[in-house]
């Protein structure tokens, strides 16, 4: 298993955002919850950086809980919206549509 995830690793491919993808393929309600969770631990960590005064420290921080939090979104809308159109007679085909042009 440490093989295969420092060849993930060597390629640049983030590991967590693998796992994270897998969990909400099974559960996005869980995908989401547990990126919120590393969102709110980015952002303590950044509180705490800035309280020692390495504000490069803290900002890095910073911006991985935007990124996290913009991906719980869209992982949320992505969910959603799917939902949505399955509930429509013609769901299916529009799902097929915007996976052909990538929205999902």
């Amino acid at each position: 298993m440490e093989e295969l995830i420092k060849k993930v690793e060597e390629k640049s491919i983030n590991v967590e955002d693998l796992i994270i993808l897998a969990l909400s393929k099974v559960d996005p309600n869980e995908g989401v919850k547990i990126r919120l969770e590393l969102a709110e631990k980015y952002l303590f960590e950044a509180k705490d950086y800035l309280s020692k005064g390495d504000v490069i420290q803290a900002s890095e921080k910073a911006y991985k809980t935007a990124e996290e939090i913009v991906k719980a979104l869209t992982e949320k809308s992505t969910y959603q919206n799917i939902n949505k159109q399955l509930k429509r007679r013609d769901g299916i085909l529009i799902i097929l549509a915007m996976l052909q042009q990538n929205y999902l």
